[in-house]
């Protein structure tokens, strides 16, 4: 191996690939990368750059043959080596980025901080603790690993220390991002301890500070716009438009033939319900991945000519129906790194509950799941807590605009489940999952038709160390417990103003 410095430079042709990435244009940004890496084999920042775009179109294949080459340029660096071990997060790889890291020898502080984060994702706390506490040694006071420290502990059940690290991100850092999601940590920490108005004031800072980023208006534009869109869509839509488009269904894609949407809203119980069904030996379950969203349902509508409307749907030819649900397919196995090889298909998202009639439009046979909860508990949940922004999440930063938005999505459910073929759906509710769970998954299963299996109730052993890709990746892996039930009543001083926008749902799904 050459001792000289892997070429890291930057050049004209990468920066073409990046410029076309940046603005959206992701097929001619991946033909530019491709060009890039024929020009500079041996650059690295072109292998690393080329193999990230690819994975995050789901092109896991040829990105990992780049990583492996990256890996070789980079020799013995122990900083490249961490910059190629982060690239396998791209991929949903994070085992390749484990195994990478812990190589490293000696292991410098991003390394070490790489890792605890890969720690803390597939819940080995105590040694993401370890290695953000090595961090801390060389630099005591960076509030990035002192948060980093702090949410250790407080998912640990260490409230106190949780505080005295936040409190000192609190003091020191300057990133509102940083400061934001301290006070979110505050807020749980608050929470727990039973201190309803405390964990209310923190959560409160982390929105204002969430709202004074850059672009969060033309976020809420975006929000106002697809509300309007898919109430229209749900108040169009009619049971014949699914009779239609099972009549004029594509051939079965081969391999897949059973197809399965978990939906609902967010902090609803989704991610406890796809765990519980994942482990089914007849199921895989894919969590919030964007290729329906992101890729299938934009080309569907662009075929049929507009915006989403029905009658775009209506108009997408049989052949964009084929070439989408294949393409769909094969990104999601090629993320799940595995082929789904005839189980049933379970696509896990609570985005996707505004546009189920884009779901039936892609896989008309489909199986749709509806995670249902306590309105108030939802909405109350959604507010204490910080996600990353988005045009969704930003309605969740305020009481008001959060009961607003489940009043949109779940009222687009009631008009969806009035009209769809009642054999494609089941819902089940999170407080009967905790009561009764073999009932539940019993009621679940057959609306699936598939045999019970005493694995969905052992669900627990098989995510020990398994990423979840949730903001309740903490939660799911706890025994099944009550506390989260009614725990609106906390917080009612707060919620009480909006309670009239959840009301119809409160009898609706049979909460009164």
């Amino acid at each position: 191996m050459s001792n000289a410095a892997p070429d890291t430079t930057d050049f004209a042709t990468l920066a073409q690939a990046r410029a076309a990435w940046d603005a959206g244009d992701h097929d001619a940004a991946l033909r530019v990368f491709a060009a890039a890496v024929t020009e500079r084999p041996g650059n690295l920042r072109a292998l690393l750059e080329t193999a990230r775009a690819l994975g995050a179109r789901f092109h896991t294949g040829p990105a990992a043959h780049l990583l492996d080459k990256a890996l070789e340029v980079a020799g013995d660096d122990p900083r490249l080596r961490t910059v190629v071990a982060a690239s396998w997060t791209h991929l949903f790889r994070e085992d390749r980025a484990i195994g990478l890291l812990e190589s490293i020898s000696p292991r410098p502080a991003a390394a070490r901080a790489e890792l605890a984060a890969l720690y803390e994702r597939t819940h080995r706390l105590d040694a993401a603790l370890a290695q953000i506490d090595a961090c801390l040694t060389d630099a005591p006071d960076a509030p990035e690993l002192l948060l980093a420290r702090g949410r250790l502990l407080r998912r640990m059940g260490e409230g106190a220390m949780a505080k005295r690290d936040l409190g000192r991100v609190l003091d020191m850092a300057r990133a509102p991002l940083v400061l934001a999601e301290a006070w979110t940590e505050l807020c749980f920490v608050h929470d727990r301890d039973g201190e309803s108005a405390a964990a209310v004031a923190a959560i409160e800072k982390a929105h204002a500070l969430m709202r004074a980023q850059p672009g969060v208006g033309r976020l809420l534009a975006r929000a106002a716009a697809n509300n309007r869109a898919i109430t229209t869509l749900s108040q169009s839509f009619r049971r014949k438009n699914l009779d239609g488009w099972r009549a004029t269904e594509p051939a079965p894609v081969p391999g897949a033939a059973r197809i399965g949407h978990l939906i609902g809203f967010p902090r609803s119980g989704t991610t406890l319900l796809e765990q519980r069904l994942d482990a089914h030996p007849e199921i895989v379950a894919s969590p919030e991945r964007v290729a329906f969203l992101r890729d299938a349902l934009p080309a569907m509508c662009r075929a049929g000519g507009g915006p989403l409307t029905l009658a775009a749907l209506d108009a997408v030819p049989p052949a964009v129906l084929a070439r989408e649900r294949h393409l769909y397919l094969m990104r999601l196995q090629s993320a799940l790194g595995a082929p789904i090889a005839g189980r049933l298909h379970l696509d896990k998202n609570p985005n996707h509950t505004g546009v189920v009639p884009g779901l039936m439009r892609l896989f008309p046979r489909g199986r749709i799941v509806v995670a249902l909860r306590d309105p108030r508990d939802v909405v109350t949940s959604c507010v204490l807590r910080s996600f990353r922004l988005s045009e969704f999440s930003a309605m969740l930063l305020d009481w008001q605009t959060a009961a607003e938005l489940y009043a949109v999505e779940m009222g687009a459910w009631l008009r969806y489940r009035a009209e769809l073929d009642p054999a494609c759906w089941v819902e089940t509710r999170y407080e009967d999952g905790i009561d009764d769970p073999e009932a539940q998954m019993r009621r679940v299963l057959a609306a699936f038709d598939l045999p019970w299996d005493d694995a969905v109730l052992d669900y627990r052993a098989r995510i020990q160390h398994k990423v979840v890709n949730s903001p309740t990746q903490t939660e799911v892996r706890l025994p099944a417990y009550r506390t989260a039930m009614g725990r609106w009543r906390a917080y009612e001083p707060w919620l009480r103003p909006y309670l009239p926008i959840l009301d119809p749902f409160i009898d609706a799904f049979g909460y009164r």
